[in-house]
């Protein structure tokens, strides 16, 4: 690998690494929305509501789709 490309790797790595550091504090975030969710349920069959997450899995596919967002193959 050339110094260039290798100095270009290596800022990708980083702004890479910075996204995955913000990745999990928002899903620090949300962990502890779920928590609070479940704390106001009272029965455990309310826990799992297949309709809402229906809706969330749909909404997130339509907007993958209109990011031109794709499905993600593995290398193996």
């Amino acid at each position: 690998m050339s110094p260039k490309n290798k100095k270009k790797l290596n800022l990708l790595r980083k702004s890479l690494d910075k996204l995955d550091n913000n990745l999990l504090q928002i899903i620090k975030t949300r962990s502890n929305l779920v928590n609070e969710v479940l704390k106001l349920k009272e029965f455990k069959s309310e826990i799992v509501d297949k309709k809402r997450i229906n809706f969330i899995l749909n909404k997130i596919k339509k907007k993958s789709k209109k990011l031109n967002i794709t499905e993600y193959e593995s290398i193996e």
